[in-house]
């Protein structure tokens, strides 16, 4: 009975092992699926796809290569456009994006193509429409308007969202109150 007491130990002691041998395989493969797993957050999207067709890439492409500058007013105030947007940390960065809170839009692809104020919005993860920016909308209210322009001039009879992007181009979106002075313009640093 002693010889057989011991078996039992030896086989718990096998089958223990075994045991936390696929446990620690389960759980190693689990994390192992969990860092492959697809970032499906809107920001990070860098599939061959991207968000609106433009991909985020480990590199910036320079084949194209434009910055445009966005001024935004809520009723009268300067809002300041924020550093980042369209730069995924350590990760990659959207052909459209900005790098510091300036209002510059870089614009940087592998391809020449058109690129729209809507698109930027899309990669910010912002609303914005002929009636609406972020949470600020136009209710049929007279004296709430919103307007854009394109180097000083009002844009009208289009949607905002299609407003192309060229280069130095100077965009100021104003909803509610207009600022004192439209921006027809802005002073690029060198080499932008």
């Amino acid at each position: 009975m002693h010889n057989r007491s011991n078996g039992n130990k030896k086989n718990y002691k096998r089958l223990t092992i075994v045991t936390m041998s696929v446990l620690v395989a389960i759980f190693v493969g689990v994390g192992i699926l969990w860092d492959m797993a697809p970032d499906t957050s809107l920001s990070s999207a860098s599939s061959s796809v991207g968000i609106e067709n433009i991909k985020c890439e480990t590199v910036e492409r320079t084949t194209f290569h434009i910055h445009a500058h966005l001024d935004i007013f809520i009723n009268g105030k300067p809002y300041t456009v924020p550093a980042q947007i369209g730069i995924v940390p350590d990760k990659c960065l959207y052909w459209m994006h900005t790098h510091d809170d300036t209002g510059v839009i870089h614009i940087e692809s592998p391809e020449t193509r058109t690129f729209t104020l809507g698109q930027f919005f899309n990669i910010w993860n912002k609303k914005f429409n002929n009636t609406q920016i972020f949470d600020n909308i136009v209710n049929n209210n007279k004296n709430v308007t919103l307007s854009v322009y394109v180097n000083g001039n009002k844009v009208s009879s289009v949607d905002y969202r299609n407003i192309k992007l060229n280069s130095h181009d100077e965009i100021a979106i104003v909803y509610g109150k207009a600022p004192d002075t439209i921006p027809s313009s802005y002073h690029f640093p060198a080499g932008l």
